[in-house]
């Protein structure tokens, strides 16, 4: 009947705080109240929906018991919540795979010019190769931006002679990436106050490789590529579940997802379109550094919470990064306050996204739904 209750609210959207109260516990938290939605969005999403959600980002792969310790809900309700999210492709929780496991070099970043074509119609000729991990229309003199990461240096000169050659691509600048500072696996949100993410960092992500140049490429074991396929594409796959489809016991499993995390093979990804998170506006930063400051500035930038992507480059930048920002006030306050400021940046270009079409090998569907994910493959 409690549930029946809930239920009937939350479909009705009722202006109610349900409090159910049993002879033991009483739980105060399912808060229909706090229900919007914000324009253009898909579906209702709630303070509780998003406090799931950045807990998520510090804690991808914690049980539901885990993070009910730490909120006054409770298990069933967070399984219930994150259930709804991901049915309706607003949340995907992905496994972040190191890049010496498919790749021998590095990615790529491009600036991509058009002609006799829309913008959009080139975007949709790209976002169907597999090595496209992110595709976005910006603002500015180039139109499109992607990043893309093909499994070796001559796999690269291959589909970048590809891209040129679509229909409507005019001009390329190309800006290939030289070492990381961070990744959108990193990335925190700062929904939650302070105590609130203390706590969830205690309960959180085990620390994945360091930052810098991609690890020496691994040989893997058959049944280790398996079980990391399967984490590419739930990352939150319990040991239960992960020993039986591979065949081996629960605490084969568990060893094994330990050794991925340890050797900084694998790493959950939270997915979710920022406008629900109240970061409406994704951008690329391009930025040119004094000499013998590069350096100091990635590190800089990759301690900024609006930056997801850091990266140092060749060719027309010193840094390219990629992040989020609330609207372009925001992005104005970020560029002349904070990204300006930082010690060593000698000038900024920056390129607010119209439209991100794609973003770590997934596509972006309509109303901020998130689309089909196609990682690269680990061979096998």
């Amino acid at each position: 009947m409690k549930k029946a209750l809930r239920d009937t609210l939350l479909q009705n959207h009722c202006d109610v705080t349900i409090i159910i109260v049993d002879s033991f516990n009483t739980y105060a938290l399912e808060t229909a109240a706090t229900y919007s939605l914000p324009e253009g969005l898909a579906i209702m999403f709630d303070d509780l929906d998003r406090t799931i959600v950045g807990a998520l980002h510090l804690a991808p792969r914690a049980t539901w018991d885990d993070l009910a310790s730490a909120l006054p809900v409770d298990a069933s309700t967070l399984s219930r919540r994150y259930a709804r999210l991901a049915n309706e492709n607003v949340l995907r929780i992905v496994g972040e795979i190191d890049w010496g496991l498919f790749s021998t070099t590095l990615p790529v970043h491009l600036r991509i010019e058009t002609r006799d074509s829309t913008p959009l119609a080139v975007a949709q000729r790209l976002e169907g190769l597999p090595d496209v991990q992110h595709l976005g229309l910006t603002f500015g003199r180039f139109p499109l931006f992607a990043t893309v990461h093909a499994a070796s240096e001559a796999a690269t000169l291959e589909l970048l002679m590809e891209i040129y050659a679509l229909p409507g691509v005019s001009a390329i600048t190309t800006l290939p990436v030289l070492a990381y500072a961070s990744k959108g696996s990193g990335w925190d949100p700062q929904v939650l106050s302070a105590d609130e993410t203390r706590r969830f960092a205690e309960i959180g992500r085990p620390p994945g490789a360091a930052p810098g140049s991609p690890q020496a490429p691994v040989s893997l074991e058959p049944l280790e590529r398996k079980a990391l396929q399967l984490l590419q594409q739930d990352a939150r796959l319990p040991a239960s579940s992960l020993g039986r489809t591979l065949g081996v016991a629960t605490s084969t499993a568990s060893r094994m997802v330990k050794k991925f995390i340890a050797e900084g093979w694998f790493r959950a990804r939270v997915e979710i379109d920022g406008t629900y998170l109240g970061y409406a506006l994704p951008f690329v930063l391009g930025v040119k550094t004094e000499l013998n400051a590069t350096g100091a500035v990635c590190q800089a930038l990759a301690r900024h919470p609006a930056t997801r992507f850091v990266t140092q480059v060749a060719a027309e930048f010193d840094v390219l990064c990629t992040g989020l920002a609330r609207d372009r006030s925001h992005l104005a306050q970020l560029v002349n306050d904070e990204f300006g400021a930082i010690s060593g940046v000698r000038a900024l270009d920056v390129a607010p996204m119209l439209l991100e079409c794609k973003r770590f090998w997934m596509l972006r569907g309509e109303n901020q739904r998130l689309g089909a994910f196609t990682p690269p493959s680990l061979g096998g």
